[in-house]
């Protein structure tokens, strides 16, 4: 009897693990080497950086839960300049952009992160969290080729594009999967 009861409290536990282990979702993004991470005009006008040249930013299309921890990975590669070389998602790793000016006369974006995350490369993947509008709801973040990170309160969007200061030259593209899961109870 005692180990049917064992039994039975192991299926449940196994079961209940698996029901939570069924909440995760996944998903892929492409991010052209092209796009922007946020949108500038009249959504974010207090946080500019280089040209406006390139694309709207990458979404994925995720529903996202205040407290969810996401695991982001990703492949692939963009360049500077069409027909320059390639960089994978962790950029230039000799060109460090931080809270520099670019050659454009304006900012990367990582001039709006937290400088724990520097360095920060050129043509490194980022990303923000955004509210339904695109209003960013924390401050961007790199991604490179992985990050884990927790969905802050607010944002109803991850948005994804390259820390650069013009874009309309780029090349590439870089895909990236974004895991969640529910938060641990």
């Amino acid at each position: 009897m005692r180990i049917a009861k064992l039994f039975i409290l192991g299926a449940g536990i196994a079961l209940a693990g698996m029901s939570q282990a069924a909440l995760a979702e996944t998903v892929t993004v492409k991010v052209p080497g092209t796009s922007m991470p946020w949108v500038i005009k009249k959504k974010n006008p207090d946080l500019p950086y280089g040209k406006v040249d390139g694309t709207a930013p990458a979404v994925a299309a995720l529903k996202l839960t205040a407290g969810t921890p996401l695991q982001i990975t990703a492949t692939g590669s963009t360049t500077t300049v069409a027909g320059g070389g390639g960089f994978d998602p962790g950029g230039q790793a000799e060109f460090i952009c931080d809270d520099h000016l670019g050659g454009s006369g304006m900012p990367f974006p990582s001039m709006y992160m937290g400088h724990g995350f520097y360095p920060v490369h050129l043509n490194e993947l980022v990303a923000v969290f955004t509210d339904a509008k695109g209003k960013i709801v924390k401050s961007p973040f790199p991604i490179g080729p992985g990050l884990n990170i927790t969905v802050p309160e607010g944002a109803e969007a991850i948005q994804f594009g390259l820390n650069d200061d013009i874009y309309a030259d780029n090349t590439g593209e870089i895909e990236v999967t974004i895991t969640s899961a529910p938060p641990a109870q």
